[in-house]
């Protein structure tokens, strides 16, 4: 037998026990909050999730300069962070190989990672943000001149320039390196800008 009390079915069982259940409109009522949550919940986490991966390679970017500066010191020897912009690949390289150039198959490869492998859909460029005010546009997202490389030298010093990243959820961050300190700045798009970290 079934009876109605306060929008909730109740069913007697054979020995008159009491059962609880909902009816299929409170159901359907539940599953459409629970759309209407998740659809303005997931791309807010999206965004969140891209902008967490962006950080992290930055983070992993100046943990393999300050690496190949120490490398070079060290050694003697040059050393350079390189951008394969077209496989979407970083590396720290301890010399230009054989063929004297940088960022070439044939460089000595001390650690590298790929961008695809972070998650949040990572790639280098800056987007229709622009680059750092006062410097020029990067198309491909590197500015380094030594063939997208940034070179370490044992005097610490080394070749000025920018990489720019993106995520696939619009996060942006930007390395900025001096050539005369050698040191590095970090810099975030924060939706009308470029701020300093």
């Amino acid at each position: 037998m079934k009876m109605r009390a306060f929008g909730v079915s109740v069913f007697w069982g054979e020995h008159g026990a009491r059962k609880a259940g909902f009816t299929l409109l409170e159901l359907l009522t539940a599953i459409a909050i629970i759309g209407i949550i998740s659809a303005v919940a997931i791309p807010a986490l999206s965004a969140l999730y891209g902008g967490c991966c962006l950080k992290a390679v930055i983070y992993e970017l100046t943990g393999m300069l300050k690496e190949g500066k120490q490398s070079a010191l060290s050694n003697g020897t040059y050393y350079a962070i390189t951008f394969n912009t077209t496989d979407g690949i970083i590396s720290l390289v301890s010399g230009r190989g054989a063929d004297g150039t940088w960022n070439t198959p044939d460089d000595p490869v001390v650690s590298s990672f790929r961008l695809s492998e972070k998650g949040g859909g990572l790639r280098f460029g800056h987007g229709s943000y622009g680059p750092l005010p006062t410097l020029v546009p990067a198309p491909d997202g590197v500015s380094f001149p030594t063939n997208n490389s940034c070179v370490c030298n044992p005097d610490l010093t080394g070749n000025g320039g920018t990489v720019y990243m993106m995520s696939a959820s619009g996060a942006a961050m930007a390395l900025k390196m001096n050539s005369s300190d050698y040191g590095y700045f970090m810099y975030r798009w924060d939706g009308k800008e470029w701020v300093q970290m």
